[in-house]
């Protein structure tokens, strides 16, 4: 008696589970329900078109295209450097032991300033040739005299008296350049044989060689120091061969440097090298830069950006109005009946936020600067 309930039993439970699969089927195999439209949004033939109301004018930006006229370039990293042109090298006229220094790299100095002394067994010499050019004038004096005396009893020829006073111009002459040399190196009678090296002209010194005990020569290889004016500095960059075509003597040239901020200074190209250098394949480029409060010191790093003429003709957009899908670029612009539509163009490369078009919009036409995005996916999704 207890198998057939078993098995009633068996079979009524097999019953409710299969109706129980059946309703957890059904009710997972409801179709999806279809998203809704945004409000205010509909796509035509691949044209956003938006309702004055349309929630999606908060996120989008429009613009107006323009004509590009000059355009810079992206920086490139560039270094200051002293101005050539308003340095003074400082040497040693004559070879000795440095004996002072009485400035220090950096330091500020007025002209005729002491830079330093050097003790030098040459102004010995020096002293020498001036009293021996002393003695001669002296001789040559009194042959005038002599002479003088005998062409007047008529015991010799008048030309003799010409010929003295020859000997004792030189003779002046002679001694006045000794003197001169001496007096050049402003040495105190009082002192053994040291003189004094001083500044040539108003600067920096921006460069210092020399140290005491030094020995040092007048030999023009090398300078004991450099004094520059750095009221006007130079800045020099190094471009590829494909980008110094477009920058010539004169393009004018925007400076910034990480380290003062807020700096953003302008000069002028100088000088574009015609030689490329043979191991980097760059070109030399030096910019000319007005420095009248010193900020900006030799050798620190600089960002360097050259304006350029932009082809006639050419177009330019913000770079956010920029769209692309890996092969193709394009911008939605704004069609007669004030729908927005997709548009390819061609693309340059952009520079300071900007985009240059080469092909596909003109200028005046209207296109979405920001929010491009929004309008791409709604064409996706054929809303």
């Amino acid at each position: 008696m207890k198998r057939p309930l078993i098995r009633m039993f068996g079979l009524g439970s097999s019953m409710l589970l299969g109706g129980l699969s059946v309703w957890l089927s059904a009710g997972f195999s409801r179709e999806a329900p279809t998203p809704a439209k945004p409000a205010g949004l509909r796509v035509e033939d691949g044209a956003v078109a938006l309702a004055p109301d349309a929630p999606q004018w908060q996120a989008l930006k429009l613009g107006v295209v323009t004509t590009a006229d000059t355009r810079w370039t992206d920086p490139v990293p560039a270094r200051v450097a002293i101005d050539e042109t308003r340095a003074s090298k400082v040497q040693t006229p004559l070879s000795g032991r440095v004996s002072r220094v009485f400035v220090e790299l950096g330091q500020r100095v007025h002209p005729s300033q002491p830079l330093f002394s050097v003790t030098s067994p040459e102004i010995a010499d020096l002293r020498a040739a001036r009293e021996k050019a002393g003695v001669d004038l002296e001789v040559a004096r009194a042959g005038q005299d002599r002479v003088h005396a005998l062409v007047l009893t008529r015991a010799l020829p008048a030309k003799e008296e010409l010929l003295s006073q020859q000997q004792l111009k030189e003779a002046e002459v002679a001694l006045r350049v000794a003197a001169a040399k001496v007096d050049a190196l402003r040495v105190s009678e009082k002192t053994d044989n040291e003189f004094t090296v001083t500044a040539k002209s108003a600067g920096i010194v921006v460069e210092k060689n020399v140290l005491i005990g030094q020995e040092v020569a007048p030999d023009g290889s090398s300078a004991q120091m450099v004094v520059a004016d750095l009221s006007s500095v130079w800045v020099l960059a190094d471009l590829f061969e494909s980008d110094a075509g477009e920058v010539r003597e004169g393009t004018s040239a925007l400076v910034s440097c990480p380290s003062v901020p807020g700096l953003q200074a302008e000069g002028k190209v100088d000088m574009v090298s015609a030689v490329v250098d043979p191991g980097r394949h760059t070109v030399p480029i030096r910019v000319r830069l007005a420095n009248p409060d010193g900020a900006l010191r030799p050798n620190i790093y600089a960002r360097v950006r050259f304006a350029t003429e932009s082809a006639a003709g050419t177009v330019e957009i913000p770079a956010t109005a920029l769209i692309t899908d890996g092969t193709r670029q394009y911008v939605y612009v704004r069609d007669e009946a004030g729908r927005f539509a997709r548009r390819p163009i061609v693309a340059g490369p952009s520079s300071d936020g900007r985009v240059p078009v080469l092909s596909g919009l003109a200028p005046g036409e209207t296109i979405v600067e920001e929010g491009g995005l929004l309008l791409d996916n709604q064409v996706g999704l054929g809303a």
